[in-house]
This record gives C-alpha cells, structure tokens and sequence, in this order.
C-alpha cells in the first residue's frame, strides 16, 4: 500500500487482523468485511452453499515446509513416525496426507497424527521436546528449525511438488460480486500491479521480507528468491488446484462432497485485472 497502487485505483484498504478462519467468515457474511484473504476455508463454506466465492490467488502453493528430527532423510523415512498437525481437517492436514499419501505411504496407518493446536511455536516446542518427530510449518518457520539443528524435510518448493493448495488471496461474497463487481476488478488490479512489483524490484522486495519477518538481510535474500517463485500475478490457478481447495474440506469425511469449480470460485475479476 505504500508505493500507492491501491490508491490509483480510487481505494483505500484497511488491512484488519482477525484470530480464527470462522470469525473471518461471519464477518464477511455480516458485511463486516469486504474482502478476506482465506481461501481453502472459503472453498469449503462455498460448497456447503454459503455466498461466497475466492476471487484470486496471489500464490502459487501453500507455503508450508515439513521440518523434522535430523536423523529423518526422506518423507518415506517418516513410516512409524509422530507427525504434529494445528488441526485434523485443516489445509495442513490435507497438505501431510497428500505428501504421505504419493510417497507410498498411509496417513492412517503407517504415521501417528497427532493434532497440536496453536501457532507454529506450539508444534515445534513439540518437535524440540521429542514428542513428535516432525510436524508442519508456514515458511520461514523452517529457518528456525534449521538454527536449532533440526532438518527441512520437505522446503516450500518441495512440497509445492506434491500438493498446492494456495492459501492467500482474495475471497469476497456473493453480495459484492452482484453489487460491486467493478470494486473487485480494481482491487485485483492493484494486487496484481503490487506482485509484478515486488517481482521485478528484488531489493525491495528482499528488503520487505527482511523487515515483516525480521530476518537478516542475507536469510531475507534467500527466502525472497524462493516466495518469488511462488508470487502469481496471474491471479489465477488450474482446476487441479480448485479441486484440493474443495478436497481440504471433505477428504476426512464419511461422505464425500462434489462441487463444481464454478461454486468456489469467479475468476472473471483476474482475467478483466490483467487486461
């Protein structure tokens, strides 16, 4: 917001923090909010027939990295193993049985799951005290873990491989599509504009990441080239990655839920925002 592109388009967001996916949600059914940047969650209530519907991907993957005892080498490696979620159900969740699942392994026999609520912090003084042997983590979560000498498993590139399941963007309701669809259009053009910036100006945009996430300007560096990778200025993503959005919601239930990509997402914003 502070290179102004935002306000060429005439808008002025206020960015507000929220504790909880579900408060997020009913804030935004309430009018509350105009804009939540959840997405896998907002897949789920648009299938279960709720007015809402994710407008825009401003990334590629998930951004979650696997961490793990040093002496683990390989996602194989984790058969028999104690594995720390947030959440059953949760994208994380569906992030380990994905990864486990193409690796030869079952989430439900061959790993012990065990469900750690609370920020990353909470699993990894889990990982430290050795109750879990590994445990996932939003990135850069996992230089942390490489400082106290524990390995990165799987790096967000890596995972990326496996299971994308973006999860930052732009949702919106039903409401704001049908009566301000031209506020949308301009929001995402300023989101766009801000992603090809940031990609383009790379000591800007290590120097954005030194500062959100306090790290040193070498360490910011790094991680700058690899989130770069994962910008998307196309705003949009394939069905494929609709289809595990849809999945985060439904893999553990009994019955299975099937909903059109058209339910969960209006990509008629981003394609009107990249012209």
């Amino acid at each position: 917001m502070e290179r102004g592109f935002f306000e060429k388009e005439g808008l002025k967001p206020r960015y507000i923090q929220f504790q909880g996916t579900n408060l997020m949600l009913n804030a935004l059914l309430s009018n509350e909010l105009d804009y939540v940047t959840i997405m896998p969650f907002i897949a789920g209530a648009a299938t279960r027939g709720l007015p809402v519907k994710i407008v825009a991907a401003t990334v590629k993957s998930s951004g979650y990295a696997i961490i793990s005892r040093p002496d683990i080498d390989s996602v194989k490696a984790l058969k028999g193993k104690r594995l720390a979620i947030n959440t059953f159900g949760s994208s994380a969740d569906f992030a380990i049985y994905q990864l486990l699942s193409r690796n030869g392994l079952d989430p439900n026999k061959d790993v012990t799951l065990l469900s750690i609520a609370g920020s990353p912090d909470a699993r990894f003084a889990a990982l430290l005290g050795g109750s879990v042997d590994a445990t996932v983590v939003n990135s850069p979560f996992e230089y942390r873990a490489e400082q106290k000498g524990f390995k990165v498993l799987l790096s967000i590139k890596e995972t990326a491989e496996f299971v994308k399941i973006p999860i930052v963007g732009l949702s919106t309701s039903q409401r704001k599509i049908d009566k301000e669809p031209e506020e949308i259009v301009r929001m995402l053009r300023a989101l766009r504009n801000s992603i090809l910036f940031l990609q383009n100006q790379r000591e800007i945009g290590a120097g954005l990441v030194e500062k959100l996430l306090k790290l040193d300007r070498p360490v910011a560096e790094r991680y700058y080239a690899l989130y770069r990778e994962q910008y998307n200025p196309d705003l949009t993503v394939p069905d494929s990655v609709v289809e595990e959005w849809i999945a985060v919601g439904t893999f553990r239930a009994k019955e299975k839920t099937t909903a059109k990509t058209q339910t969960v997402v209006d990509w008629s914003f981003a394609e009107r925002a990249r012209k």
